[in-house]
């Protein structure tokens, strides 16, 4: 019998309580919330301290309630669930590990996701589990995370099967990453089977060209480009306005872009439409003006008035002409009275102009009265020599009038 010195119990008893106080460190160290609950007398012999900060408890308190304690911090929906992972516990073979997620209250009233982790720790002497080991990780922002992904996913893939707009995105290849239902509609796709294709496998060579050299400016200037893109279609080629840009981010691949795509054909057409009333009505200004600017008054049968006023050019001198031998044909008028009172002055154009009228309304069998001639201008007339022959003239308008009633 081997002989036992004097003290080996409290040395014994120091060691025991060392290595207890240095296994507690290290629970109390890990970030975990741990704990060791003893199932058949519903206890907790041992745990950490972040389960108590959890719980809001000291860890005397944990001691003497911890079960209760636990139990009244977990969500009652979840507490069943709890029930049954122990009874599976209880034929667990050793190291065998059973996990779930439960809700859990916080010490501030918040709600907590918690990641369990349990596994037999210690048996009784038939081999029955008495003792489990939980783990627990907070994974309460981790799932708000995945709950916000999943949500902007599912939001994104709405936008996809419903938005008018073409949505796409492509990798620095041109292979599809995105496309939503309305460009597969277009180029005649099954739901999903543009991804992992390119434009090629569904536009004609020369547009998936165009498209390829744009989303390469994308890629090599790194800033948005917009244009405006013919994009084939069964019914007649469609007009979109086009933004492509490039997209980086985590998960996304190098060199990936994205662009947007609006229908705007029937945009251009009444674009189109509009330049089109837009042109008819200058059109019709424009004749509007001429007339102003170039009145014909017819006042007795078969004698018409032009009164001209301002300057001349070239332009204005042909619609005066063109006005003049239309009105005489309309009216079958047999004179036309010119009346220049209001004409600043004459130059070499304006009197070949009304050498020019006088002939031209001679041929349709009319004759010219020009009146109004002011002493400055029967100057220049003289002085540049023109021959007005075939012009019968007239102080004043008023006697132009008489002439013309007179000799009708």
């Amino acid at each position: 019998m081997t002989k036992v010195g004097p003290g080996w119990e409290t040395r014994d008893k120091a060691q025991r309580e060392a290595s207890d106080g240095r296994a507690q460190r290290m629970l109390d160290a890990a970030p975990g919330l741990l704990c060791v609950v003893d199932m058949t007398e519903r206890r907790l012999t041992a745990h950490n301290a972040a389960l108590a900060r959890a719980l809001g408890c000291t860890g005397e308190e944990l001691s003497v309630r911890g079960v209760e304690a636990l139990s009244a911090r977990i969500h009652p929906d979840d507490l069943a669930g709890l029930a049954a992972h122990a009874e599976r516990l209880k034929a667990a073979r050793d190291g065998e590990v059973v996990e779930g997620e439960l809700r859990a209250r916080g010490i501030d009233g918040s709600e907590l996701r918690l990641a369990v982790r349990a596994q037999v720790f210690t048996r009784s002497g038939d081999g029955a589990a008495r003792e489990i080991f939980l783990s627990a990780e907070d994974v309460t922002e981790r799932r708000r995370r995945e709950q916000r992904l999943h949500r902007s996913e599912a939001l994104l893939a709405t936008f996809c099967d419903h938005a008018p707009v073409l949505l796409y995105a492509k990798d620095r290849e041109g292979t599809f990453l995105l496309v939503s239902r309305s460009l597969e509609e277009i180029v005649g796709a099954a739901r999903g089977s543009m991804l992992g294709k390119t434009d090629r496998d569904f536009f004609p060579p020369e547009v998936a060209a165009i498209y390829n050299d744009i989303d390469e400016l994308v890629r090599k200037n790194g800033t948005p480009f917009e244009s405006e893109d013919p994009v084939p279609h069964p019914e007649g080629e469609r007009t979109f306005y086009t933004i492509k840009f490039p997209v980086w981010g985590e998960g996304i691949p190098d060199g990936a872009m994205a662009g947007v795509s609006v229908d705007i054909t029937r945009v251009k057409a009444a674009e189109r439409e509009r330049e089109a009333a837009r042109d008819e009505l200058i059109a019709a200004q424009q004749d509007t003006i001429r007339e102003l600017v170039t009145p014909l008054l017819p006042i007795a049968e078969g004698v018409l008035v032009m009164p001209l006023i301002g300057f001349f050019d070239s332009a204005r001198a042909g619609r005066i002409i063109e006005t003049l031998l239309q009105g005489v044909e309309r009216h079958s008028a047999r004179i036309a009275i010119i009346d220049i009172t209001g004409v600043k002055a004459v130059d070499a154009q304006v009197a070949g102009m009304l050498v020019q009228v006088a002939r031209a309304v001679g041929l349709l069998g009319a004759e010219v009265v020009l009146t109004g001639i002011q002493p400055a201008i029967a100057r220049t007339l003289v002085e540049l020599d023109i021959d007005l022959r075939g012009l019968i003239t007239e102080g004043t308008l008023q006697g132009g009038i008489a002439y013309a009633l007179k000799r009708r």
